[in-house]
């Protein structure tokens, strides 16, 4: 019996050993495993459940486009499409009042509503697409919600808007982000339209509910996510009378198309930039690629007659005249086999010995070429090389072209000659208000852009300039344009309270190949004020007026003078002459 119990007792121990050994094993797998998840693991655990309650929030709103007044020129707006799923919803029961419920807010028939939610046999029916958030919210949720439907999907997204139509639509742009296209500021200011503001990301509970902290903001946390807000350096009332005045132009003389630029000279800042024929953004897609691109930075043209502008600026600033210069003017001159006429050569055969007042008075091309080939054709080229011609202006706007501008060893006489009243050379409307944006700006030229810089920083890296011609080179030719201005028998660039410096300009249009000319012309107007204290300048380009009478001083002229009065008026710019009124007084 004791013998047995022996047995039995050593049986037990052997069993207990086992067991207690078991025991002590799986504890201490346990600890092992708890040691390598909390302490060897725990930080990528951590994180990794951290990101499990943070929930991507990939729903975000570009930034905003407004102009320097902060009027809204660009926005998203948020749309749902509305899907109907037929094994969701009972057919018998819910698809008279689903019918009922979505006809009306959606502004379709019940009939057609009726239709599309019968077609059981499909797993997703399309019911709308780019319904407001409006009518969703307030008039299709709550009556779903209400009456307890299921199978319908709205699914959220966002779309790009311009509120103001084809106001600035040139400048502007579009964006099409499926299809990776952008114009405008839409495709240069990219960058900022899409950087999102750093925040601390939102954790949420198994639910889907926010875990609010001490600190969190409801309102930050459900909103969506905004791109940075791009400021312009446009005002929307300057921008919108450009636009009346040149669409009003050319409707009047069934002109192609045509450009106005306005600009502060100072800071090269852009005021207005309207081109023709225009376009609505949120309706791009409805016109052709020509009308969406912006042809004042793109298409370049002879610039006629305000080019004389730089031809006399370059021969001042080299030394080559003076500002008592008298040029012998014989009407006609022929050069290299070509015969060369000033415009009004059939009423001035012989104008004599000419000064630069009378030059710029009466556009003489007789006296611009030969001054032309007073300058030597290295520093003539270095000099318009100084105002920016042949080379891109560095505005931030997408597609401009550097013209057309040929080295100096290329030159032949007659070129070297055409180039003094703007032939021989092919410009876009913005080198040519921004060369003459330099001689308002005391000699300095400045890059323009249309977007506005939003500290010194940025303006000084981003914003190039470089002295042109000297201080008083700038001020003699500004008197002696302003003066031609006055003594002028033509109304361009005369406006009431302020004095005007600038020219006209008329050129033929080149055939398409380049080769001879069609048999449109160009007219055009470049001109600043006030004369005392520059601040604008203004350039009105008119491609192909069909009327007859048709010169710079008859249809670029007074698309100038309009939009330069309404301008003083929305500056505030102080006067620098008194009016007519006033004089008699």
């Amino acid at each position: 019996m004791k013998y047995l119990f022996q047995l039995r007792s050593k049986k037990y121990d052997r069993w207990s050993i086992i067991i207690q050994g078991s025991l002590f094993l799986f504890a201490l797998i346990i600890i092992a495993k708890l040691f390598w998840v909390q302490i060897i693991q725990g930080a990528d655990l951590k994180e990794k459940a951290k990101e499990n309650r943070q929930s991507a929030r990939d729903f975000s709103f570009r930034g905003e486009i407004v102009d320097r007044n902060g009027i809204r020129l660009a926005g998203d707006a948020t749309l749902y499409d509305i899907y109907a799923h037929p094994q969701y919803y009972n057919k018998k029961i819910n698809l008279d009042l689903m019918t009922s419920i979505l006809a009306k807010p959606l502004n379709q028939s019940k009939k057609d509503i009726k239709e599309k939610l019968s077609h059981y046999n499909e797993s997703t029916i399309l019911i709308a697409k780019n319904v407001s958030m409006e009518v969703v919210e307030k008039g299709i949720r709550p009556e779903i919600s209400k009456n307890q439907i299921r199978g319908l999907d709205f699914v959220k997204k966002n779309i790009r808007v311009y509120p103001q139509g084809n106001l600035a639509s040139h400048i502007l742009g579009y964006i099409n982000s499926d299809a990776n296209l952008a114009a405008g500021v839409e495709k240069t200011g990219q960058k900022n339209l899409v950087t999102k503001p750093s925040m601390k990301p939102v954790e949420y509970d198994g639910r889907g509910n926010i875990i609010y902290e001490l600190n969190t903001n409801p309102k930050i946390v459900t909103a969506p996510l905004k791109g940075s807000k791009l400021s312009l350096t446009i005002d929307s009332a300057i921008q919108h009378t450009s636009e009346t005045e040149l669409k009003k132009m050319i409707a009047q003389t069934r002109a192609d198309k045509g450009a106005v630029i306005v600009l502060n000279p100072r800071n090269g800042e852009i005021l207005g930039f309207a081109v023709y024929p225009s376009y609505n953004p949120n309706k791009y897609n409805k016109v052709t690629a020509s009308i969406v691109k912006n042809w004042a930075l793109s298409d370049v043209y002879p610039p006629g007659s305000t080019f004389k502008i730089l031809t006399i600026a370059s021969a001042l600033e080299t030394g080559v005249i003076t500002t008592n210069e008298k040029v012998l003017d014989t009407g006609k001159v022929k050069i290299q086999g070509w015969e060369i006429q000033n415009y009004d050569y059939y009423k001035r055969p012989y104008p004599g010995l000419i000064d630069l007042n009378y030059l710029f008075v009466h556009s003489s091309n007789i006296g611009s070429l030969k001054i032309s080939l007073k300058i030597p054709p290295s520093k003539h080229y270095e000099m318009l090389k100084r105002f920016g011609i042949g080379q891109k202006t560095g505005i931030d706007l997408p597609g401009e072209s550097a013209g057309i501008f040929p080295p100096p060893n290329t030159w032949s006489e007659v070129t070297h000659a055409s180039m003094g009243y703007g032939y021989g050379i092919a410009s876009t409307p913005i080198q040519i208000a921004s060369a003459v944006a330099a001689i308002a700006n005391k000699g300095v030229w400045v890059t323009p852009h249309v977007i506005k810089c939003q500290s010194e920083e940025e303006y000084l890296s981003k914003i190039k300039t470089r002295r042109v011609l000297s201080e008083k080179t700038a001020a003699d030719l500004t008197r002696i344009l302003a003066k031609s201005i006055e003594d002028s028998e033509a109304t361009s660039g005369k406006i009431a309270k302020y004095r005007v410096a600038g020219k006209t300009g008329t050129s033929r249009k080149p055939n398409a190949n380049g080769v001879g000319y069609s048999g449109g012309i160009y007219t055009s107007f470049a001109g600043f004020f006030p004369v005392k204290n520059p601040q604008v300048l203004i350039m009105a380009v008119i491609d192909s007026p069909k009327t007859g009478n048709s010169w710079g001083s008859t249809v670029a002229g007074p698309v100038f003078n309009a939009v330069a009065t309404e301008v003083g008026r929305v500056l505030h710019l102080e006067p620098d002459k008194k009016d007519e009124e006033d004089k008699k007084q």
